[in-house]
């Protein structure tokens, strides 16, 4: 479309203008002079090819071109081909130098007006207007070339800013649905992480109890049946979130802490928990992170601690601090797991506004801190 529309505006000036400025010259002007000058308007004519890529350019060469069409006629005479300056005009105003326009459309008339006044041929006659009134017409021409040339480039502007700020949108959105797409795929580990790590690692447990202590063969395999059933209805429930049209499903629910509790000491984990203040009744979302941060921290203690788990429940005025310390034999944190446990914890806790701390000087701890509204008081006997 742009080389047809580059083909067209030479061609069609070209066949208004430049026959007419053949005939006028070739006609009114010595057959040399006649054929320069033909040769100056044909050449202005095909500068326009040069427009749309340097349109400063084509207007200083069809200014140029115009001029020596001046020089070369014996009396003054304005042909129909002068009129490509106003095209030239425009273009160097929408896309070019506007100073260079601007000053372009002040000189021309007054230089072309100053050849009129002068020229022996105008003023002997009688004919024609006034020196002034030429101008006046001129210099309005001109104006309104470059003034409709000024609009295109604001024109032109703010398409290109409305451009740029749909390509910021669209960059912006992108960004976003990346971030999105990392925040889910994120939640999905952690809660995969939080369904079958703690599950596993009982199953795993209870295998090497049911392979090294005959005795306690059938028990162990009755846990390791019933956390597998568990482990495939949380899983389920985990994944029926990720379908569509059940994007808003709640997550599986941890076990109670007294539930957890029990289960670990069954596994032979030695859990000591102790409560202090008054326990509180939290929303949902806060009791499945402070559940999730329990079953993780327990299961980390199963996984990798030498000795029990202190387990202290500090229920305060405006927040509950939930401290787990056991002995582990090296790093905890750089054990043969995945390394999303500890992640998962924080994220699990920031979100609904608290945060973890680990320590591993000494005994290695982690401790929640788990802000709370509006809460129930409840009876301490009623979480032991």
């Amino acid at each position: 479309m742009r080389r047809w529309s580059r083909i067209l505006i030479v061609a069609v000036p070209a066949l208004l203008l430049l026959p007419a400025t053949a005939l006028i010259a070739t006609v009114s002007l010595p057959l040399p002079i006649g054929i320069a000058v033909t040769t100056c308007a044909a050449a202005a004519h095909a500068t326009l090819l040069l427009v749309h890529r340097a349109p400063t350019v084509t207007l200083l060469l069809i200014t140029a071109l115009i001029a020596a069409q001046a020089v070369l006629t014996a009396f003054f005479v304005l042909l129909p081909s002068s009129a490509l300056i106003l095209l030239a005009l425009h273009a160097a105003a929408a896309r070019g130098s506007g100073r260079v326009a601007i000053a372009v459309a002040a000189l021309a008339p007054v230089l072309t007006t100053a050849r009129y006044a002068m020229d022996p041929t105008v003023t002997g006659s009688g004919f024609g207007p006034a020196p002034w009134l030429l101008g006046v017409a001129l210099l309005a021409v001109c104006a309104v070339a470059v003034l409709m040339g000024l609009l295109r480039r604001a024109e032109l502007r703010t398409a290109a800013l409305l451009e740029e700020r749909l390509d910021f949108v669209r960059r912006d959105q992108d960004n976003r649905q990346r971030q999105a797409a990392s925040a889910e795929r994120s939640r999905i580990s952690g809660e995969l992480h939080d369904v079958l790590g703690h599950s596993l690692t009982v199953i795993v447990a209870q295998a090497r109890v049911a392979r090294f202590i005959p005795a306690r063969t059938a028990p162990a395999l009755e846990v390791i049946e019933e956390t597998a059933r568990t482990s495939l209805r949380e899983l389920r429930q985990t994944l029926r979130t990720l379908q569509e049209g059940h994007a808003d499903a709640p997550s599986p629910a941890p076990v109670t802490p007294d539930a957890l509790a029990e289960r670990m000491r069954g596994l032979g984990l030695s859990v000591e928990r102790r409560v202090q203040g008054v326990p509180r009744r939290l929303n949902s979302d806060s009791e499945l992170a402070l559940g999730r941060f329990l079953q993780e921290g327990l299961t980390n203690a199963l996984r990798h601690g030498t000795g029990g788990v202190e387990w202290i429940e500090d229920w305060r005025d405006d927040l509950v601090v939930i401290r787990l310390s056991n002995p582990v034999a090296g790093d905890a944190t750089t054990g043969d797991g995945t390394g999303l446990g500890l992640p998962a914890m924080q994220k699990r806790i920031a979100a609904v506004g608290g945060h973890v701390e680990v320590a591993s000087d000494g005994p290695f701890t982690v401790i929640a801190v788990l802000p709370y509204a509006e809460s129930t008081a409840l009876g301490t006997e009623a979480v032991r």
